[in-house]
């Protein structure tokens, strides 16, 4: 109901005039066709506008200048009580910063980066990167008297192996290769009766040497006559036996 106006007036009203206001025709109200596309054609009035999803790479981008942005405003940030104050503050923050720099870079040379060692004293440490060269270039039968003369076994052992793959190299009933496994050695080795013995004495060197196992000195014997025996059989067998 309008304010102001009972039923009963409205009703009079529309009488006293004859004629019903929402019953009359409409008037049609031109307007300029460039008016209308002006309009159309400004973004301004364009509601329906489409904002694209940022994609992973532009939020991460977006992620680090905001928090490079914040560590800048937290590096230069002014301290109330002047500028010496603000100075301090400064060149602290920066020390810190390249102490945790040298710091880090300390820990990664130390543990990342590896350096040349100094050979052990006790020669029955054997790096495992001499294992070639001993192969290669030492008398492996001085070497063994002379561990067997230290009553070091477990060192003796391992001569005694290495002496086995270089007696298969040089027969060329294996290609040896430092990276490679007692099991690929194992597959190279076509001789059934060759093949049978080094399983054993591989297992056997495998677990005296680095199960870190003493050996007494009867059971070094009977692993030193297997030992010759191998040898014996490799030196009498060719390349294609």
């Amino acid at each position: 109901m309008l304010a102001g106006f009972t039923p009963s007036q409205i009703y009079a009203q529309i009488d006293a005039n004859g004629v019903d206001s929402l019953e009359s025709s409409p008037v049609v109200v031109d307007f300029d066709e460039s008016i209308i596309r002006a309009y159309q054609e400004d973004e301004s009035y364009n509601y329906f506008k489409t904002i694209d999803e940022e994609s992973a790479w532009q939020k991460l981008k977006n992620w680090v200048n905001l928090q490079w942005n914040t560590f800048l405003e937290w590096l230069f940030s002014d301290l109330p009580g002047g500028k010496f104050w603000n100075y301090l503050a400064t060149i602290l923050k920066v020390l810190f910063i390249l102490g945790v720099v040298v710091l880090i870079a300390w820990l990664f040379n130390k543990y990342y980066i590896s350096s040349p060692k100094a050979a052990p004293e006790d020669q029955s440490e054997i790096q495992l990167s001499e294992e070639e060269r001993l192969i290669r270039q030492k008398d492996l039968t001085t070497l063994i008297e002379e561990a067997e003369n230290r009553e070091d076994y477990r060192l003796a052992s391992r001569y005694w192996f290495l002496n086995l793959l270089k007696h298969l190299k040089d027969q060329q009933l294996i290609e040896y290769q430092f990276q490679k496994t007692n099991a690929d050695y194992k597959a190279e080795i076509l001789n059934d009766d060759i093949q049978a013995e080094f399983t054993y004495l591989s297992r056997f060197y495998e677990f005296v040497w680095y199960g870190d196992f003493e050996l007494k000195p009867s059971d070094y014997m009977q692993a030193k006559n297997r030992f010759k025996e191998l040898r014996s059989l490799i030196l009498n067998t060719s390349a294609n036996g």
